[in-house]
């Protein structure tokens, strides 16, 4: 997922020259503190994924902090344990370059993989520190109708479009994410991709916008490229996730950093991890995978 790091995220925030220096002085930006970053998830049918990083905030005159050092903020030594209320299990540190960073906690504990409706607890320990949570996977994955491919006119790219079922009785919550191409694992977030049904009536239309890459000044389009291999991932996630989210949303609205948690905005995220920042979240997903092209993708109803 990620689609987005905190730590990198948290320095960048700090570095925007447009809000630094005036926003520094108003006192809007907290005091600098080392904390640890969790960015941790539980799938339906999926292995636990655990990424860690330590936050480094800093100023416009910290130049000596090299930000093209991702691995220098990669907590690499903890102890981490996920717990389904009857079993414990150690996750395993190890790299993989379908993530970024690319060091990441998990397992192949087939007992291990998550199951709707299941309670699973975070532990993390590492330098002195422990940090705990807590997610439950909902019961059912979003209903999915159709995924649509629409042609730009003017281009040669591709709005897709996620129609979804409202199930009448049954408070509903999604969080869409995307890849390209074939060499990723990670999902990122999705431009302003947070639903809550409340509004909706019988169907629920999602509009799925690419977040923009600061590291790419030459991508910054919010389609999909045509004949390009995408995953699309529609997942139905409680209401604290819904929160982070939502938050999440609303500060990449007023920068350019959309593509990475934090880094829009100095204005606080809410949490769901007791001892440091981050979040640990259950989903219940769909996914569909396809080159981009005009056409409808089948959903899973």
């Amino acid at each position: 997922m990620k689609p987005f790091r905190f730590c990198i995220s948290v320095v960048l925030c700090a570095c925007a020259a447009l809000f630094c220096h005036s926003c520094d002085r108003a006192g809007f930006i907290p005091a600098d503190t080392d904390e640890i970053i969790v960015e941790g998830w539980i799938e339906e049918g999926q292995f636990p994924i655990v990424m860690l990083t330590r936050s480094l905030p800093v100023r416009l005159k910290d130049q000596e902090v090299n930000l093209n050092r991702i691995s220098d903020y990669v907590v690499l030594w903890a102890k981490v344990t996920v717990s389904n209320g009857s079993d414990s299990v150690l996750l395993t540190g190890k790299v993989d370059n379908g993530y970024l960073p690319s060091f990441i906690y998990t397992t192949s504990d087939t007992g291990f993989k998550g199951e709707a409706g299941r309670t699973y607890t975070l532990r993390v320990e590492t330098d002195g520190k422990t940090l705990t949570s807590s997610t439950t996977i909902p019961l059912y994955p979003p209903a999915v109708d159709s995924v649509v491919c629409t042609s730009l006119p003017t281009d040669t790219s591709s709005a897709v479009t996620v129609y979804v079922s409202n199930i009448p009785d049954r408070k509903e919550y999604y969080k869409v994410f995307f890849r390209q191409g074939s060499d990723r694992k990670q999902f990122s977030s999705a431009y302003l991709g947070i639903v809550d049904d409340a509004l909706a009536d019988s169907a629920i239309v999602i509009p799925v916008f690419k977040s923009v890459k600061d590291d790419n000044k030459e991508d910054q389009s919010r389609f999909f490229p045509n004949d390009t291999l995408v995953s699309i991932k529609v997942s139905a996630i409680g209401k604290e996730s819904y929160d982070f989210w939502f938050s999440y949303s609303n500060n990449s609205s007023f920068g350019s950093l959309s593509n990475l948690l934090f880094g829009s905005s100095f204005r606080d995220i809410p949490t769901n991890i007791t001892g440091g920042r981050g979040y640990w979240f259950g989903y219940n997903s769909f996914v569909r995978t396809f080159h981009v092209r005009p056409g409808t993708f089948p959903g899973n109803r």
